[in-house]
């Protein structure tokens, strides 16, 4: 049985930098409200791109994203660790209107909505 495709790590982050502060700047304000953010872009040993996040008002905090392409390729811009809110409530929204959570497991998967019914 084939395995709906996932999103990948993102390894080429030339002309899409606005697009994942963007992506980032859209998600907090969505959980929080309006924020005024630092980005720290850097690349991981493997290749893939990741963001360090400081939310400087109206809280306090640091966030670390992995950017990913969606199988559709849009971006994603997955928070580590992961709130359990958008884990369970919400899913992360990607540019391309998808969203996506964690398992239990821990596997990256599509987020169907808690009162979402099966077919």
């Amino acid at each position: 049985m084939p395995q709906d495709p996932l999103p990948i790590p993102l390894t080429d982050l030339r002309r899409r930098v606005n697009v994942a502060r963007n992506l980032i700047r859209t998600l907090l304000t969505e959980l929080v409200g309006p924020v005024e953010l630092a980005f720290d872009f850097y690349r991981e040993w493997n290749g893939c791109w990741r963001v360090r996040v400081e939310i400087k008002d109206p809280i306090n905090a640091r966030l670390e994203f992995t950017l990913m392409d969606t199988p559709a390729g849009g971006m994603l811009a997955l928070p580590r660790p992961l709130p359990e809110r958008w884990r369970l409530e919400t899913g992360i929204p990607a540019t391309d209107g998808t969203r996506w959570t964690l398992d239990t497991d821990g596997h990256l998967t599509p987020f169907a909505p808690p009162n979402a019914k099966s077919l």
